[in-house]
């Protein structure tokens, strides 16, 4: 199974993709950036797609969730992950040696406060997690090290000069399981709806009315502006509920008051 993941090998995106696919066989297909994973999935680079789409410090990726609707891609799960950033550097570094740090943005200032003991380390930030360590391991300098997963600091060589260096202990990120085509289902108790309301007062408070006369739990809502339509949004809801007839009686009634209205994906919750 071919499964493209934002990043190279070795990147928490991978992390994910064997968390959610255990033992099966898979050939990673790398994409720098996710506007890459999306097309490789929708032109048939790849069979599946892993893609982050929100973390428990950094928030919602609101583009990530316009390139799956605009690349017409299905939601078929969710992998939640805690995050764990580890330094890695080349054999023979230690916390002494290194003067360059190398990491995406979002993993240095996970890590900071880690480095208010070590005032002489410089942190630079850089495209992705798994890259960093793969160029700290090809310059085998004892100044530099990088900040990633485990798996990537396994797969280039390098040791762990420090373990779980992340100040928040409850770092997790939400990804999607990404599939070209809708996915059948035995069940499920989640989806994710993609709607513009009609621009009248009321819209929005129907809108919620009938969540509640369904009894389906909004557990998540975004709002995205539209280039050339002030003021009129497009909302993403993810929705919990107990029997798939209830989403469907809610797509039904949600129809009338909607200029487009887009199922995304319908799958199982996963709850860490």
């Amino acid at each position: 199974m071919k499964i493209a993941i934002q990043g190279i090998a070795g990147a928490f995106h991978e992390e994910a993709a064997r968390l959610r696919f255990g033992d099966q066989q898979l050939e990673i297909v790398p994409c720098l950036t996710f506007r890459e994973l999306a097309a490789a999935l929708a032109t048939g680079l790849a069979d599946k797609g892993i893609m982050a789409i929100e973390n428990t410090i950094s928030g919602t990726i609101q583009p990530n969730l316009e390139l799956i609707r605009e690349h017409n891609l299905w939601i078929s799960g969710e992998v939640i992950m805690r995050i764990r950033q580890h330094l890695g550097g080349v054999p023979g570094s230690s916390l002494q040696s290194i003067r360059k740090v190398y990491s995406h943005y979002m993993a240095l200032n996970q890590c900071r406060p880690f480095f208010e003991a070590y005032p002489a380390v410089e942190l630079i930030e850089s495209e992705d997690t798994a890259l960093s360590i793969r160029d700290v391991a090809e310059a085998g300098s004892t100044e530099l090290a990088a900040i990633g997963s485990s798996l990537a600091i396994a797969q280039h060589g390098l040791i762990v000069l420090g373990e779980g260096i992340e100040a928040s202990k409850q770092n997790y990120t939400r990804f999607l399981v990404l599939d070209r085509q809708p996915q059948p289902v035995t069940s499920c108790n989640k989806a994710t709806l993609s709607l513009v309301l009609l621009p009248h007062p009321e819209a929005f408070t129907q809108a919620m009315a009938l969540l509640q006369e369904q009894r389906i739990q909004l557990s998540k809502i975004e709002s995205i502006t539209i280039p050339g339509r002030p003021w009129l949004y497009r909302y993403y809801l993810d929705l919990r509920f107990e029997a798939e007839e209830q989403l469907d009686e809610l797509l039904q009634a949600l129809a009338p008051i909607t200029e487009s209205l887009h199922l995304m994906g319908k799958y199982t919750a996963n709850r860490k």
